[in-house]
């Protein structure tokens, strides 16, 4: 025979279950799924992402302005890999052309970019580290390519993958000026 459920022990799991909730809906994304999540980013292993920018451009067309970054389930940046924008003084002026990666990460351009570079294909890595150096959980990811020129199209290419501890290679979809992507995780 079964103790009735006392006032006192309903209250506890009932005071359990709203912790519970509320952690899952006010801690950021990344902190949420690492709260959840019990596999930490498999050891010596790296997501590599390549991808070529359009080689053959016609007309007035400049360098493009590249971002590449990761984002968790929920969307939020978790680590800029890259970003290519012109140094010089227009510098505010076509930046905002990167339209997604501007929106979460636009006070970040002094610090992660670079000089833009010539069309053609390159690489990134990404060790499983956020942005301020924390290793981050196995789990669902979405890789972020956005390229945008002066006088030139814009392209946003965004492809969720799932991330754990075998190796893996995919192909990425294309988009205007971004001609080839593709991501292979596997042995740093």
């Amino acid at each position: 025979m079964t103790q009735p459920e006392t006032r006192r022990s309903f209250i506890t799991k009932l005071a359990a279950a709203t912790a519970a909730l509320v952690s899952a809906r006010l801690l950021p994304g990344n902190l949420a799924a690492a709260a959840t999540s019990s596999k930490p980013w498999a050891t010596g292993m790296a997501l590599n992402i390549q991808f070529t920018v359009a080689t053959q451009a016609t007309g007035r067309v400049k360098r493009p302005y590249v971002a590449v970054w990761i984002e968790d389930s929920a969307g939020k940046t978790v680590r800029n890999l890259t970003v290519w924008v012109s140094q010089g003084r227009q510098n505010p002026r076509w930046l905002a052309e990167l339209r997604r990666w501007t929106r979460d990460n636009g006070d970040l351009v002094s610090t992660v970019s670079s000089a833009t570079r010539n069309p053609g294909s390159y690489a990134v890595a990404w060790d499983g580290k956020s942005d301020k150096g924390a290793a981050l959980p196995q789990g669902d990811y979405y890789v972020c390519l956005e390229t945008a020129r002066e006088h030139g199209p814009y392209s946003l290419v965004r492809e969720q993958l799932t991330v754990g501890a075998s190796s893996f290679k995919k192909t990425l979809g294309t988009n205007n000026d971004i001609e080839a992507a593709s991501v292979s995780f596997g042995k740093a």
